[in-house]
């Protein structure tokens, strides 16, 4: 399994280690300003010489509507996007109106970022928040957007998690630390608290990873007594976890006693050392 993530993180490396890209597809949602009422979005564009091009789509459970935009630009990151008078295509009652929004690239969450101007449309101020898609999409007259991956998206907004290819960026940086623990003792030093919420935060911007905690002890009492402590001390991590969010179907943990030491117990710091929580990706 980690050299899965491992290969993973080197694919995505180089996809995402790249300078900045235009033309592509960019997914995500149109949204009012609380999240309530989000909807799939997807726009397919090419930039030459200064000159964007492209097709804008919105589904909602009503229909789709579809628009040709265009727009100029001098900078790739922050320009003008302008839909054409009618749309290309569009459900029937759909009823949608032509708009344009600012396409903005912010280079700290790595989602482009817009506010629809279309008075008297639905959408009027509704925001954009769209990210980098691999994705092949083929548009036709039936919703081919994911509404599920819409409201998925509006929740980690809600998060203030970033754009896929950001969240792979942290989660190949990211490494996991020891909890250790006081002698005989299974509470949570609060300096371990920011971490605790890094590593919440990767799995709520990761939702197919797992978490499994695991609970040893040094080798002082019996091997009964340290196959308790070492469960009270994966317990708390996993109940703590909980607090922060991570639902419990997401984490196992398991306990090891003194049976897979660190380091030698045959000196006081090996001993600390051994008196401790590790983590693993599952």
């Amino acid at each position: 399994m980690r050299i899965a993530y491992l290969l993973l993180f080197c694919c995505f490396g180089q996809l995402y280690g790249q300078s900045f890209k235009l033309s592509g597809n960019w997914s995500g949602i149109i949204t009012d300003s609380l999240f309530t009422k989000s909807h799939p979005a997807l726009l397919q564009i090419k930039g030459i010489n200064g000159h964007a091009t492209g097709i804008f789509r919105i589904e909602t459970s009503e229909g789709f509507c579809q628009y040709e935009v265009t727009g100029a630009y001098k900078k790739k990151k922050h320009f003008i996007l302008t839909s054409s008078a009618k749309a290309l295509s569009e459900s029937k009652g759909f009823n949608s109106l032509p708009f344009e929004f600012a396409f903005h690239y912010d280079d700290s969450s790595e989602y482009v970022v817009g506010t629809l101007h279309s008075p008297g449309s639905a959408f009027h101020r509704f925001k954009l928040y769209l990210e980098w898609d691999e994705s092949p999409y083929i548009l036709n007259q039936e919703n081919s957007l994911s509404n599920i991956g819409a409201q998925a998206m509006a929740h980690r907004l809600k998060l203030n998690i970033p754009a896929k290819s950001k969240r792979m960026k942290e989660l190949a940086r990211f490494q996991f630390v020891p909890i250790y623990f006081e002698v005989d003792r299974f509470e949570i030093d609060s300096s371990y608290f920011p971490y605790l919420e890094k590593l919440t935060r990767i799995l709520n911007s990761h939702s197919d990873l797992r978490l499994k905690i695991i609970g040893h002890t040094d080798a002082d009492g019996s091997d009964e007594y340290n196959i308790l402590l070492s469960k009270n001390r994966a317990n708390a991590i996993f109940q703590h976890i909980m607090t922060l969010g991570i639902s419990s179907d997401r984490m196992i943990f398991e306990f090891q006693g003194e049976s897979k030491p660190a380091e030698s117990n045959e000196n006081e710091r090996g001993k600390q050392r051994n008196r401790r929580v590790e983590f693993a990706f599952i």
